[in-house]
């Protein structure tokens, strides 16, 4: 199966923390689902001076088009958390 990078920014205004923190668990949840089913490989927050603003994550899906729905599912833009995201085919390396 295919795999992407997404990259996501976060909003920029003052209450951006403030709305990542409050559905941030429901985000970490739906990854634990994905990464059971598979869809979810590997992940994290980007960190500017230890304070989060953005995020990293690559998956296994069908095409882009399946990235972009999945995406737009995520709490984290039903929140209004990620503001910009980019998505990139990508292959992890078999080391």
């Amino acid at each position: 199966m295919p795999q992407f990078l997404i990259l996501a920014d976060d909003y920029k205004d003052a209450e951006a923390l403030s709305r990542r923190l409050s559905v941030r668990k429901d985000h970490l949840k739906r990854m634990q689902a994905e990464k059971v089913n598979g869809r979810f490989i590997i992940g994290g927050a980007k960190l500017n001076d230890g304070k989060m603003f953005g995020s990293m994550l690559v998956v296994n899906l069908n095409d882009e088009e399946a990235v972009r729905n999945w995406v737009n599912e995520d709490p984290y833009i039903t929140g209004e958390v990620w503001e910009h995201v980019q998505i990139i085919p990508f292959k992890i390396a078999e080391v």
